[in-house]
């Protein structure tokens, strides 16, 4: 996610509409009463209006909207921005309302919320039993940054890791946590890798980095390069040795205006994105591709791409950021588009489930 919440609080200013998701199609669970075998969704809803709400998605192509709420008879709160599954469990980051709400992988019910040891939380991961939040703090103060850990079980604060500028974008793996510095309210071009709870090294990337992505011995980060009004540079993607911490190749974007918002892998391929459009590359390969793969044409506004089981999932907002979105499922060797649903208010990503 690139800077939503502060793209909502501009419109938001702007439009100045109160809005609310659209509960009217809720269904029961129509797989004996559980949510699994399926996807979740998350919602962001609308910045400070706090209409947050996970949909869930079937194997059978049904939608069940708002569950959180519906199981649970309490909102979820206020702008939802990750969702982490650990074992039985999903935890939710609920970034303004400063929470995380921790629920059953199948019922939904509420086990737990940890609502303390957090300030403007963002994103999440899991490794040896404890889970790894960023938080931006104050979003206008670059030295109050930090990653919060919390045992997954007991859910109790173990300690908290001070770090570079706006901690965004989380992954664990090689018994390592790595975070993407986006750069809060600016930008920053720092990935931090941390070890046993402490930074072990910081790596420079490109401007911006929005995106990561792990397999076959390398992580890949997507960066943007900085927007127009702060003196447009090109993005770029790279390819870090996960056993040496150093950047191998660096993919840099001719144009300055070219700006890649998400990064997936599948195979041995990379996916990326620049607007709409889907480009792939082979993970051995040493240029980027000249020209896109595919365009996700039906979308109207690319606010959430996932890739999962050889299917990209568009999550698209509506045009307004006021009501329901739209999640389209593509094909990602072809293109084509398979399936679409009505979601809640700003969709931001999907989770398998």
């Amino acid at each position: 996610m690139q800077f939503k919440n502060l793209l909502y609080l501009f419109l938001s200013l702007v439009i100045l509409v109160s809005c609310e998701s659209d509960d009217d199609n809720i269904i029961p669970p129509q797989n004996g009463g559980t949510y699994s075998d399926g996807v979740f969704i998350i919602n962001e809803g609308n910045f400070g209006q706090g209409n947050s709400t996970i949909s869930f998605l079937n194997a059978e192509g049904e939608v069940t909207h708002n569950i959180f709420s519906t199981v649970n008879g309490a909102d979820l709160g206020d702008t939802a921005t990750d969702i982490g599954l650990f074992e039985e469990l999903v935890f939710i980051v609920v970034n303004v309302s400063n929470k995380i709400e921790i629920v059953d992988r199948s019922t939904f019910e509420t086990v737990a919320t940890i609502d303390t040891g957090l300030n403007n939380p963002r994103k999440i991961a899991f490794l040896d039993g404890k889970t790894y939040v960023t938080n931006w703090g104050d979003g206008s103060d670059p030295n109050d940054d930090f990653i919060a850990v919390f045992d997954s079980s007991s859910f109790e604060l173990i300690t908290t890791i001070a770090v570079a500028e706006g901690p965004e974008d989380i992954l664990a793996t090689e018994e390592k946590v790595f975070v993407a510095h986006l750069g809060g309210w600016s930008f920053n071009d720092k990935i931090s890798v941390i070890s046993e709870d402490e930074v072990e090294k910081t790596i420079e990337v490109g401007a911006g980095p929005n995106a990561m992505a792990a397999g076959n011995g390398f992580l890949w980060v997507s960066s943007s390069g900085l927007p127009d009004y702060l003196g447009e540079t090109a993005g770029s993607i790279s390819k870090i040795s996960l056993s040496t911490l150093e950047v191998v190749q660096e993919y840099i974007f001719e144009e300055a205006e070219q700006h890649p918002g998400n990064l997936s892998l599948n195979n041995d391929n990379v996916y990326f994105t620049q607007g709409t459009d889907v480009y792939s590359f082979g993970t051995s390969e040493t240029t980027l591709p000249a020209s896109a793969a595919f365009s996700l044409e039906a979308v109207a506004y690319l606010y959430g791409f996932d890739l999962i089981d050889g299917n990209i999932y568009a999550a698209s907002a509506d045009p307004n950021f006021t009501g329901n979105g739209t999640l389209y499922v593509y094909d990602a060797a072809t293109g084509n588009l398979s399936a679409s649903y009505e979601t809640g208010v700003n969709p931001n990503g999907v989770f398998s489930n």
